[in-house]
């Protein structure tokens, strides 16, 4: 079992770390906060269907259109060493070619919808080509030869329908955009699955994602091995030209009209910061598609908890960009290497050390965990947090140590190790209790802090319902 283990963490599940960590605090703190935060109950849409509702609902099928982005950028990301900051634009192009093709017809039939689907990805892998080219073709700087289209393209989605933002009204249309009769999950969420599964079976059958891991690494050594590392370039654009589309076709679904204005708008940086929450490396080479669409997740996972938490539209992206920072500075390569370096530094300590290293965390993640308490009590929310996960890491550490120790030492591990463990499991249990009770108490500071404004519930609301507005409206009825 242990060797299975091994495997997985070998086979790339290191590279998760940190969006797996960053989804799982978020999930902690807001079981914590608000055990009814991840409640799915049932009930009946406007149409009277029986469909899911939920934070957590919410959370996967507001992040659809990210994810679906997040997917291609990440190939993009991989063999060009740089992003395509035309996305949002692009699928604001994709989408009124879509809305086009639906009002040229007298009504919307099932055909209708496919060919207009199909003409929207004709148009969103012509833009993305034209992108690709810039890059591939021309070596001009990804975000430098995308800043074209990101300039015009919404000027261009503009010009497709004349300047107007026809609505469209069909049952199929609003299938797409929010539930399949009889189905209870939202049908943006199970496209993510399909587009998931589809980027799954191609890296499966083909070696697209050898060859675009390799073009990022060394585009010169992928050449003398024979690979097209300007094809594989223009391809990964191609690709995200394709979720470009599927992404337009989501947006405009869900509105049942064409804003060239607001369609998606800002997705481009959220579709990168996803791509740098997955783990995946900006500057190309290798790259988890999975650790992207996690990154989607916990992208609209922290933003809804702030909107919960009452926290004004005008602070969500303030604090939003603090947490985003933190994690993508923490998954940088400068801090992988300085760690990799620690590691190794630790391993070649020589065994009597380590012991001492062991005690020592042991001691000091103890003293961090009763001061965490202790600061809970005052009350000294914000250091006691700090201190609570601090010595949380501390104590892992010291358990690890001992590990490593009891398995150079023959005889069993020695008193001043088991002692270090004891004392580590000691502050971990100190660092936790400090931990929970700090998120209670800032929870309940929060929640006083709410009701004494006046008026504060009322805009709140409305800067929720606006930015799920923005850019996925959701069906709460």
């Amino acid at each position: 079992m242990k060797n299975k283990i091994k495997n997985i963490f070998k086979g790339g599940l290191g590279q998760l770390t940190i969006p797996i960590i960053a989804i799982l605090l978020l999930v902690i703190f807001n079981l914590i906060r608000d055990p009814s935060f991840f409640s799915i109950g049932i009930t009946h849409n406007s149409d009277g269907n029986i469909v899911l509702a939920g934070n957590l609902i919410s959370i996967i099928n507001a992040a659809s259109e990210l994810a679906v982005l997040a997917m291609g950028m990440t190939l993009v990301t991989a063999a060009c060493g740089g992003q395509d900051i035309s996305v949002g634009a692009a699928a604001a192009i994709a989408g009124s070619a879509f809305v086009k093709i639906l009002k040229s017809g007298n009504s919307i039939s099932g055909f209708t919808v496919l060919a207009a689907f199909l003409v929207a990805c004709i148009v969103a892998m012509l833009f993305a080509s034209f992108n690709g080219t810039l890059v591939a073709v021309f070596k001009i700087q990804p975000m430098i030869a995308t800043l074209i289209l990101y300039t015009c393209g919404r000027s261009i989605a503009y010009w497709i329908n004349g300047g107007a933002t026809p609505t469209i009204s069909s049952p199929i249309i609003s299938a797409i955009g929010s539930f399949i009769p009889g189905i209870p999950v939202p049908t943006p969420v199970i496209i993510v699955i399909v587009v998931a599964i589809i980027f799954k079976l191609v890296f499966h059958f083909t070696s697209l994602e050898l060859f675009t891991q390799s073009v990022g690494i060394n585009g010169s050594a992928a050449r003398l091995n024979g690979i097209n590392s300007t094809w594989i370039k223009l391809l990964s654009f191609i690709i995200l030209g394709l979720c470009v589309a599927v992404a337009g076709t989501i947006g405009v679904s869900r509105l049942g009209l064409i804003n060239h204005e607001t369609l998606l708008l800002d997705v481009e940086m959220d579709a990168i910061l996803a791509v740098a929450i997955g783990g995946n490396n900006l500057g190309g080479g290798k790259f988890k598609i999975s650790g992207s669409i996690i990154g989607a997740y916990v992208i609209h996972m922290l933003t809804i908890t702030l909107y919960a938490m009452k926290v004004s539209s005008t602070d969500v992206k303030a604090y939003k960009a603090i947490v985003i920072i933190i994690l993508v500075v923490i998954g940088s390569p400068v801090i992988k290497n300085a760690f990799m370096k620690f590691r190794h530094k630790l391993d070649a300590l020589p065994v009597r050390k380590k012991m001492f290293v062991t005690l020592f965390s042991g001691i000091v993640a103890l003293q961090i965990g009763l001061v965490s308490m202790g600061l809970c009590w005052l009350p000294v929310i914000y250091p006691s947090l700090f201190l609570a996960i601090l010595g949380i890491a501390l104590a892992v550490f010291a358990l690890s140590m001992e590990k490593k120790v009891k398995k150079e030492q023959r005889d069993g591990t020695s008193r001043m190790a088991a002692i270090g463990k004891i004392l580590g499991m000691a502050g971990f249990i100190a660092s936790v209790i400090g931990l929970v009770a700090a998120i209670i108490i800032t929870s309940t500071v929060w929640r006083k802090v709410i009701d004494s404004q006046s008026g504060s519930q009322n805009t709140n609301e409305s800067g929720y319902t606006e930015m799920i507005d923005e850019r996925s409206p959701i069906d709460y009825e």
